[in-house]
């Protein structure tokens, strides 16, 4: 009877923490959304993998983390100047075009930056259409090959 109860008891531990993370957000994909790393996480890594694939000493191994780090700062500001860039121009496009045309050309900008893009590669599924299937079987294709 104890063999029974603590068999119990163990399945009820490796399945609670199942039960609390289905209330976390999911994504698109039914995955978790990463968050992003600091630039002092990403040039820490770099500088590691550096470290291991070229053998560096301690010396070199922090200059290569000074100069990875000022590397990803230079980055992280680009990439928030490149989204202000896009907030300015879509305001921009919201000036101009009617609230339709407006949802219309917001759906042809395609995924917002960093949202992925599916598989990449050899892999990958090929056709020109959004939703990735062969123009020869889309009777919708703008691309004028699906008729």
């Amino acid at each position: 009877m104890k063999r029974i109860f603590a068999v119990a008891a163990a399945l009820c531990l490796l399945a609670a923490p199942g039960a609390f993370a289905q209330n976390q957000k999911q994504n698109q994909n039914g995955r978790m959304p990463k968050e992003r790393p600091t630039v002092e996480q990403m040039a820490q890594r770099q500088t590691e993998r550096m470290t291991q694939e070229l053998g560096l000493d301690e010396v070199q191994a922090k200059k290569v983390y000074a100069i990875n780090l000022k590397q990803a700062q230079q980055m992280e500001a680009a990439r928030a100047q490149m989204v202000k860039n896009r907030q300015a121009h879509a305001a921009d496009m919201k000036s101009v075009l009617t609230d339709s045309q407006y949802d219309k050309w917001s759906q042809m900008q395609g995924p917002k930056p960093g949202a992925h893009r599916g598989k990449m590669g050899k892999d990958a599924k090929q056709g020109c259409c959004k939703q990735n299937k062969d123009c020869k079987d889309n009777k919708d294709c703008k691309q004028g090959q699906g008729k």
